[in-house]
C-alpha cells in the first residue's frame, strides 16, 4: 500500500513538474493567425520579484519591457513585463508573438520572441502592412544574427591564435 502512494505522489510530482509544457514551432503563418498580439519591445531589465510569490515552472526570462510599437492587438494595450523562454538582454529590441494579459506580455516558447538587436527603430515598419511588417523585422533579425556571428568568429580567431603556439 505504501508503495502504491508513494508512486503515486511521485507520479503527481513529475506531472507538476511538466506542467507548462512548450509546443513546437508551427511555422510563421499560423503563428502570425495565432497571436493575439504581436509588437515590438525593448527588454529593460529583469522584473522585481513580488516578495512571498513562488511560480513553479517559471520562464527563463521575467523582464521589464517598453512596448515600442503594436502590429496586432489593441493599441491601448499595456504590457510592462515579459514572460519567456527567450533569454533577453536588456537595451535590445524584440519582436514578440504572445498574448497580453494583465500588463504582462506572454510569450512562453523561445520561438515567440525574436531579437532585433540594438539598431531597430521604429521607422522601418511605420505605415506598412502586418505582412511586411514582420517581413522587414525578420530581415533586421537576421542582419542581427549576421552581425553576432562575424563578432562570434573574430573572438574565436583570436582565441584560436593563442591555441597555435
Amino acid at each position: 500500500m505504501k508503495t502504491i502512494i508513494i508512486i503515486t505522489v511521485l507520479t503527481l510530482t513529475a506531472i507538476a513538474g511538466i506542467a507548462r509544457v512548450s509546443s513546437l514551432f508551427p511555422g510563421w503563418s499560423q503563428l502570425e493567425s495565432e497571436s493575439s498580439d504581436i509588437g515590438v519591445a525593448v527588454a529593460r531589465g529583469p522584473s522585481t520579484p513580488v516578495p512571498g510569490e513562488y511560480i513553479e515552472n517559471a520562464t527563463r526570462s521575467d523582464s521589464e519591457i517598453t512596448i515600442l510599437s503594436v502590429l496586432k492587438g489593441t493599441n491601448g494595450a499595456v504590457a510592462t513585463r515579459l514572460q519567456t523562454d527567450h533569454e533577453l538582454k536588456r537595451g535590445e529590441a524584440y519582436l514578440i508573438f504572445g498574448s497580453i494579459d494583465n500588463g504582462t506580455y506572454k510569450a512562453y516558447e523561445d520561438y515567440r520572441v525574436i531579437p532585433l538587436g540594438a539598431k531597430f527603430r521604429k521607422e522601418m515598419i511605420d505605415g506598412k502592412p502586418l505582412h511586411e511588417q514582420i517581413q522587414t523585422l525578420l530581415r533586421r533579425a537576421v542582419e542581427n544574427l549576421n552581425e553576432e556571428m562575424a563578432r562570434n568568429q573574430s573572438e574565436k580567431n583570436r582565441i584560436e591564435a593563442g591555441l597555435i603556439r
